[in-house]
């Protein structure tokens, strides 16, 4: 049983599904809170993988992620027609039998030798501060450094080889420990062709006179970055936790 849960969810989506969330919560007993997730141990969001990724930056605990029926839902194991089944079978069942929970890279960075307070599920993008401009920039992997010109990099997880980083040509990386670099439109660079690390970290500095880092596409997960600035991003030792429902997917 759960000591506390938080629930998270978009506004104007999907309110009928949190308001019985609450109310089995409440009939068995589970307090829960829309606040200070940091005080849970457990979560479910409401929502298309959109949600999970707003929420999944901050949360350590397992997250159980509801698709109302209208988004995508990569990250969401339950819908609008079993949710109350497997919410049952998370607040009474035994984990390994009733339900399962995956562990999910993510990647975590920092500017200038300083901590940024994200952690990207699917991808980290650095990006001049203008779509129509190119990006400048000095990428380290590996050893080799490199002076690289292109509309933006990734650096990404293997749930995120799914998502944005497959447009730029990057391979599916399944569920190994592995993570990439790609580019958007490269133009000069070692990465016309993407780079997969299994290690290590990833270094990019910025020579354009300003851009911006940005975490899973979040608009309030963004740093504004100018010339010189220092992107050093690395496989975080705290993996998202999702519950899912099989054990051989999410």
């Amino acid at each position: 049983m759960f000591s506390k849960v938080f629930i998270a969810w978009k506004r104007d989506y999907g309110e009928q599904i949190v308001l019985r969330v609450c109310s089995i919560l409440r009939e068995a007993g589970v307090p829960y809170a829309f606040h200070e997730p940091e005080d849970c141990d457990f979560a479910i969001t409401v929502g298309g993988d959109g949600t999970v990724l707003m929420f999944q930056s901050s949360l350590e605990c397992p997250i159980l992620g509801i698709n109302p029926g209208k988004s995508v839902g990569f990250y969401t194991t339950a819908n609008a027609r079993d949710f109350e089944a497997k919410l049952k079978r998370l607040l009474n069942g035994k984990e390994g039998k009733d339900y399962f929970i995956r562990e999910f890279t993510r990647i975590e960075a920092m500017l200038n030798r300083k901590l940024l307070p994200f952690r990207a599920l699917n991808e980290i993008l650095v990006s001049p501060i203008f779509v129509r401009r190119m990006l400048n920039s000095s990428l380290e992997t590996g050893g080799r450094k490199s002076f690289e010109r292109n509309s933006g990099i990734l650096v990404y997880t293997p749930s995120g080889s799914n998502a944005f980083a497959k447009s730029t040509g990057a391979k599916p990386l399944g569920t190994n420990g592995h993570f990439g670099v790609a580019a958007i439109a490269p133009y000069a660079g070692r990465l016309k062709k993407n780079i997969v690390l299994d290690k290590g970290h990833v270094m990019i500095t910025c020579l354009n006179d300003e851009g911006e880092v940005c975490f899973d596409g979040q608009e309030d997960q963004v740093s504004r970055i100018k010339e010189n600035d220092v992107i050093f991003a690395r496989k975080s030792d705290k993996p998202a936790k999702i519950v899912c429902f099989s054990k051989k997917k999410a």
